[in-house]
């Protein structure tokens, strides 16, 4: 596969999905509220969530909001504040490509853009505002960078070392960097001759990581009373630890998460490992394995098991498993090649059945699902998204025929495979996904309810529906029922479940209700509305 068709099939890969949507309900709206405010004219020293000190390291926020400020003159600022992955993934994929030249050959590391790209959980990341994006840049630039501290007595490789350490700091806080000071701990006391390098490199990472927390301690205006608190779960992000007794359930999840988020790298690193087994402790193996094992402790002790969590985890990852790609044995390398033909070529054939059922309602058992998950679906139906993803299945097959033998076929394969399963999934399936994921179709119902200007306050709302309406209404969606200095006549609640019995906050006594409903196509969800008169709305 030639570099212009690669570059192709990464755009491809990339750019469905990421524009012409609104937030959907999760990380990506909830995040994209932080961005949203920075835009609007938020602090930029201590960003802020609906006017609440946000407690999670700044850089990603800053860089997307810087990106999308040009990019909001003609795209919608969900999308423009998207259009920054770009910048993380291309960074990404550019330093880990240099970190494997500079241990491999030119015909090894050419695979690793091929293998980054082909792993789901990074695909999936990729079309979310997702602030795990930039601690895989941190990581991918400290590999970097530690792949040249062994070369030169003064290496520029200190620098990129550096650079990593401190980008992971302001994108995670201290815990995710601890895996990256903990490898260069260790050089600095097994390789005396590194010693120079690593101490630089440790105190100068250092140094830019922790600038933002002190400027911010120093000259920050908090606008909540736990600014204090939020800086502080910034700095150290885990609040609280696992018990010993959920260990095992918790490493069996992540064990999981990867087993398919990182596909096809993982089984190839391992089989590195496993050739490597007499010296793993060289450099291009040992460093890699200490990263990934320390992160992963981190990650089984203390966060849920979510795609964006084996990002950090996939890139000692594909460093280990780009040494083996090209040098995999015959039948092995076969073996992925005919299963990835049979995969994509089967769930190609299913996502064409689905956009079969949503819009002429065969085969019936499938379109009896896809109206049971999204109720009251309807859509025009279109010709040039199926045209578009007609041409995209023509050329699977075209490339399945025409990519030469070779030990990367599969990889080739893999990589062209989920980017036709995801463009063909936003070609097809957007209309539907975006029917249960959006919140635009509750943000309108809401929007003929009220009359008066003003905020609305929030009462057990979740983080990323107030982002989302606060998007749709423009309006201030505070989290307290009473917010203080505030006089918001609206209150939007959304008790848990189907819990009637939780008391109701002071702030109803006074209210009247006027609209329940739910977001389109999660029946689950309640939210009710309320007027307050300004007369009436209860002391803070």
């Amino acid at each position: 596969m030639g570099w212009p068709v690669a570059v192709c099939l990464a755009l491809v890969l990339l750019l469905p999905g990421l524009v012409g949507r609104d937030p959907w309900r999760g990380d990506d709206a909830e995040h994209f509220g932080v961005i949203l405010q920075l835009l609007q004219g938020g602090s930029w020293l201590t960003p802020t969530f609906q006017s609440e000190v946000w407690n999670q390291s700044p850089l990603y926020y800053w860089v997307n909001a810087l990106i999308a400020w040009p990019f909001s003159l003609f795209l919608s600022l969900p999308d423009a504040a998207r259009i920054g992955n770009l910048f993380w993934v291309g960074t990404t994929l550019y330093a880990l490509y240099q970190a494997a030249l500079t241990t491999l050959s030119n015909d090894d590391a050419r695979v690793l853009p091929f293998l980054a790209l082909s792993a789901p959980g990074l695909m999936l990341s990729a079309h979310e505002t997702q602030p795990d994006l930039a601690i895989m840049t941190g990581y991918a630039l400290f590999f970097w960078g530690a792949s040249r501290l062994c070369f030169e007595k003064v290496s520029p490789g200190s620098l990129l070392t550096a650079l990593g350490i401190g980008v992971t700091l302001l994108s995670g806080g201290l815990c995710i960097t601890l895996p990256l000071i903990s490898v260069l701990l260790g050089l600095f006391l097994i390789k005396p001759r590194l010693r120079l390098n690593t101490l630089i490199a440790l105190m100068l990472g250092l140094l830019i990581g922790f600038s933002w927390f002190i400027h911010a301690a120093a000259f920050g205006e908090p606008q909540t009373a736990n600014f204090a608190d939020a800086l502080f779960e910034a700095i150290w992000p885990v609040t609280t630890l696992r018990n010993l007794s959920e260990l095992p359930s918790a490493t069996l999840s992540f064990v999981k998460l990867l087993a398919w988020a990182t596909w096809p790298a993982w089984p190839i690193a391992a089989w590195t490992f496993w050739r490597r087994r007499l010296t793993f402790w060289h450099r291009e193996t040992i460093i890699p394995l200490a990263v990934f094992f320390g992160a992963l402790a981190f990650d089984v002790m203390s966060v849920a098991p979510r795609p964006s969590k084996s990002l950090v985890l996939l890139m000692p990852m594909l460093l280990l498993a780009t040494a083996s790609v090209t040098h995999l044995r015959r039948g092995a390398a076969n073996m992925l090649d005919a299963f990835t033909l049979t995969l994509f070529t089967f769930t190609a054939a299913f996502v064409w059945l689905g956009w079969s059922a949503i819009h002429f309602g065969w085969p019936a058992h499938l379109s009896e699902t896809v109206t049971r998950l999204e109720p009251g679906f309807r859509t025009p139906l279109t010709v040039v998204a199926p045209a578009v993803a007609f041409l995209l299945t023509i050329g699977w097959f075209v490339l399945m025929r025409n990519i030469p033998r070779s030990p990367v076929r599969g990889i080739q394969h893999w990589f062209a495979g989920i980017t036709l399963i995801w463009a063909l999934v936003v070609a097809l399936w957007s209309p539907w996904l975006d029917h249960g994921m959006t919140f635009n179709r509750m943000a309108a119902q809401l929007n003929q309810q009220i009359s008066a200007p003003g905020c609305i306050a929030t009462y057990k709302v979740s983080d990323d529906a107030r982002a989302a309406l606060s998007y749709e209404l423009n309006r201030a969606m505070p989290r307290s029922a009473i917010p203080s200095g505030k006089s918001c006549r609206w209150l939007l609640t959304e008790p848990p479940g189907n819990q009637s019995d939780v008391k109701p906050p002071k702030a109803l006594e006074a209210a009247t209700k006027i609209w329940t409903g739910h977001r389109r196509g999660n029946r689950a969800e309640r939210y009710t509305l309320y007027y307050r008169p300004t007369d009436d709305l209860p002391k803070p």
